[in-house]
This record gives structure tokens, sequence and C-alpha cells, in this order.
């Protein structure tokens, strides 16, 4: 009985996970795309603009969400009556959240865009913000759904939301600007109809006390510095190239570079949906699997192993990748990509392993590490500048970075699922 239910478990995990996956790969490749398109539209410098809209957007996400994306994952499994409420409840913090510093980002865009080299001023830092915001609200909504095990309705609206929505709003506009202004009401209005659908699911043991809105913020709020130095370590590279050669193409370059990053890392980025409600289920009650502790233990080596392969993949066809889909012009991206893209490997390491850290009793406070290891990624990139050209310095302190990530979270997992 016991090997039958294993097996009903591991077939119900392989499908939402490849089915996950399949979506997650979906979203990615329009986003490949999108480069494409947005480097036909608005040329070098357009594209530029691009990218530094979108390292604001992966830079404040967990600042504007509160860590409420994580903490529906871990806490919407142990309810039972107030599924729904709160689901909603977090929807509509995030709500208010973003229009706080929406109006608070418009009160500092005349400062705001020169430090971050946009390049139409106040009404740029508008469009990044107007994406921001419907972006946040879009991943509090695939969460809930995912929370309470609806992986289907979560998959659409990530499809849609996050890959149908760009690719359609960029055909029917002019311009960059208007493009990220419809991507994100699109987003937000994509958001709102899948909250709706939410779902209770009968909790394991209904009779333990039921999380609230309360313990779902406190979660968030505690582990925010570390949910805003994950990102970080991918965006900084950008806006800080964004920030030394300003009006240049560089920084769309170094953008392309962590994008592709961030595709290899996607493949084991789409763990933690998937993981994280079970294993926060399975670590809420007693006695554990010995079989299936050992798989967690050797999930990081694994993704790295197969992360690796995809980086060589992607360097060995980098000229003829560049030149094909983003345009000759682009040439000088190869060189960075060489140097940046194996960064995928640690980083992918540690997105294996933080399905077990979120899971976990007492999960282990990662936020000295990230914010140990931005701050290594920061102190290395200015260093780095005083002998390499910027996105050369940006992307080697990256990569430096993300392998002491990768190295520490690993023996975190082993250390935590050994106790």
């Amino acid at each position: 009985m016991f090997g039958a239910d294993r097996r009903r478990v591991l077939r119900s995990l392989a499908h939402d996970y490849v089915a996950t996956t399949l979506v997650q790969w979906f979203v990615l490749g329009a986003g490949l795309f999108l480069f494409h398109l947005v480097a036909a539209v608005g040329g070098v410098g357009g594209f530029a603009y691009y990218q530094i809209a979108r390292g604001v957007v992966s830079t404040f996400q967990p600042l504007f969400t509160v860590g409420m994306s994580q903490g529906l994952q871990r806490y919407l499994p142990r309810t039972h009556t107030g599924t729904e409420r709160l689901a909603r409840g977090a929807f509509a913090v995030q709500a208010a959240v973003a229009t706080v510093f929406v109006l608070a980002g418009l009160a500092l865009a005349p400062w705001a865009d020169r430090f971050l080299g946009l390049p139409g001023g106040a009404s740029s830092v508008a469009a990044t913000l107007v994406l921001l915001t419907g972006t946040c609200l879009c991943t509090v909504t695939i969460a809930a759904l995912r929370g309470t095990h609806q992986i289907v309705h979560a998959n659409v609206v990530a499809g849609a939301g996050l890959g149908l929505v760009p690719l359609a709003a960029i055909q029917i506009t002019g311009g960059i600007e208007s493009f990220l202004i419809l991507q994100g009401a699109g987003a937000a209005v994509v958001a709102v109809a899948g909250m709706v659908t939410v779902r209770r699911r009968p909790a394991p043991h209904p009779g333990k006390p039921e999380p609230d809105l309360k313990t779902l913020l406190g979660y968030g709020v505690k582990r925010l510095p570390a949910d805003m130095a994950l990102p970080a370590l991918f965006t900084y590279p950008t806006l800080v190239v964004a920030a030394a050669l300003p009006g240049g193409g560089e920084a769309g370059y170094v953008g392309f570079v962590t994008s592709a990053t961030t595709l290899i890392c996607s493949l084991f980025g789409t763990l933690s949906p998937v993981l994280l409600p079970r294993l926060s289920r399975m670590f809420h009650r007693s006695g554990q699997d010995g079989h299936t502790l050992r798989t967690l233990t050797s999930l990081p080596v694994l993704a790295g192993a197969l992360a690796a392969i995809a980086a060589v993949t992607i360097a060995l066809a980098a000229p003829y990748l560049i030149r094909g889909f983003l345009g000759p012009e682009f040439d000088a991206a190869v060189g960075v990509l060489h140097v940046g893209i194996f960064a995928a490997v640690p980083l992918a390491m540690f997105y294996a392993a933080r399905p077990v850290l979120d899971a976990l009793p007492e999960p282990p406070r990662l936020n000295r590490l990230l914010l140990g290891c931005l701050g290594l990624q920061v102190v290395l990139t200015h260093a780095a500048m005083l002998v390499l050209a910027p996105p050369y310095a940006a992307l080697v302190a990256m990569a430096a970075a993300a392998t002491l990530l990768g190295i520490w979270s690993v023996a975190l997992v082993e250390r935590a699922l050994a106790e």
C-alpha cells in the first residue's frame, strides 16, 4: 500500500512539474521572442530601455509582494475553512501596497529616471510602475492557485498574464512605453480573473490552528530581505552598467545575458511551486520517508550538472544565437554572454535547494546568506571595474556571488535533512 501511495504521489508530482515547466518555458520563450520584437521596434536604445524596465520589475517585485508569493504556497495548504479569505486578503494587501509605492515612485520620478538611465523622464517611470504593479498582482494570484493545488488554473493565469499578454501588447503598440503600460494593465486584468477562481482544499490536519493573514504577512516580512536580494543578483549587473554607461547599449547586452541565465534556472525554479506546497504538508506531519529525504539531498547536484550542459551549449552557439535572434548590430553581446552564462550552474543548485529550505517547520534564515552574496557582488563589481569594462566586471562579480550562494545552500539542505 505504501509503495502504491508513493507511486501515485510521484506520478502526480511529475505531471504537475512537467506542466508547470512547460508553461514557464512558454513564458520565458515569449519573453525571449519579445527581445527580438523590441529590438526591431526600438533598436539598441529601445532594447536597453526595455531591459532596464525589466530589471526594475525584478528588483522591486519582492518588495511590492511583501514575500506573499512563497508565503501563500507555504500556508494555504494548511488552511481548511479560510482558504479563500486568506488568498483574497493577500491580494487586497498587494493592491494596497502597490498603490502606495506607485504614488511614491511618481513623486520621485524626476530623480528616478536619471538614476536608472530611462530615456523618457517621468512617463518612463510611470510606464515601468504600471508593468511592475500588473506583474506583482499576477504573481500573487498564481501563488494562491498553486497553494490550493489548482495547478491548471495557476498555469493558465501564468501563461496568459505573463506570456500571451506581452506578445499581444507589443503587436498593437507603436513604442516601448505604451507597450509596458498595456502589458502591465493586461496582467492585472488576468490576475483579478484568476483570483476569483481560488477554491478551498481540505487540510490534512483540520484540528490544528489555521494560518491567517497576520501569519502570512509575518512570514513574508521576515523573508523580505532574502526575496529582494535574490533578484538583485540578476538585475544589479544591468542597472550598474546602465548607470556607468548611460545611453549606451551595453545595459541591454548584460540584460540579455542575465535573461539567458534565468532561462536555464527556470528549469529548476519551477521545482519550488510544485514541491513547496507538498513539502510544507510533509514537514507539517511527524515522521519522514528516508527515500524522499535522500532524493531531496541529491536534487541540487543534479540541477548543477544539467545547468552546466545547458550553459556550455548556449556559450558555443552564442555567435549564431545573437546574430540570428537580435541582429548583427548586437554582436558585442557575444563576449559578455560567454562570461556571464556560467553563473547559471550554481544558481540552478540554489533553486533546487530552496523548496526544501522554505518548507521546513523552522526554515533557515536565508537573509544573511543572500544579502552577504549580494554585498559581495556589489564590492567585486566596483573592484573589477578598475581593470575590466563595466559589462564584464558586473558579470564576473555575479558569477562569483552565485558560486558562494550555490555551495552554501547545498550545505544547508544536507544539514537540515540530516537532523
